[in-house]
């Protein structure tokens, strides 16, 4: 994926981003081609491939630029990331991203939410500091999929609970209440 800062390039990648969202609003993702994105976005399919390496790849950009869940920029976050201060942020994010979230449920492609939240835990510095290497990175992911998987059933239930019950459903799941 390009990451340079040529203004031509970037506003090229806004355009294949925003063209893929709105073709999986009207079909389904695996129906979408390369060239209907290119079309729509009004690029080449070199510019495409120049930029991007696959559709995939355009989601986990549009994922990061825009969707991107960073717990350190919570402000119950900022110092310190405390299991509770995790579940209130991705509280408010599934709320505030059901409609990207929504779409990538539709679509199968939650894997790439997965993915970016674990990256995500594993670039914030107030995530398990004291944690040794291993030990964080099974922890992000972990935590990644759990958190991914309270997102998909959100979405599937309809967005219907509440900011409040998401929050106590993800510490209850987290600090092993439910199952003791």
């Amino acid at each position: 994926m390009y990451e340079g800062c040529n203004k031509t390039a970037l506003t090229s990648q806004s355009a294949i981003a925003g063209a893929l969202l709105s073709l999986m609003e009207e079909k389904p993702y695996s129906r979408i081609s390369v060239s209907e994105i290119c079309k729509c976005a009004g690029v080449s399919r070199q510019t495409f491939y120049t930029l991007f390496e696959s559709k995939d790849n355009v989601i986990a950009f549009e994922l990061e630029r825009k969707y991107c869940f960073r717990p350190e920029e919570h402000e119950c976050c900022r110092s310190s990331m405390s299991l509770e201060d995790i579940c209130h942020a991705y509280s408010i994010y599934i709320t505030e991203c059901r409609d990207i979230l929504a779409l990538l449920v539709r679509n199968d492609i939650l894997y790439l939410l997965q993915d970016n939240l674990y990256n995500s835990f594993l670039s914030c510095s107030f995530y398990l500091p004291e944690c040794p290497g291993r030990d964080r990175v099974y922890a992000a992911d972990f935590l990644a999929g759990g958190l991914t998987g309270v997102a998909r059933n959100y979405v599937q239930q309809d967005s219907t609970a509440s900011r409040e019950h998401l929050e106590n459903i993800l510490y209850s799941l987290f600090s092993g209440s439910f199952f003791r």
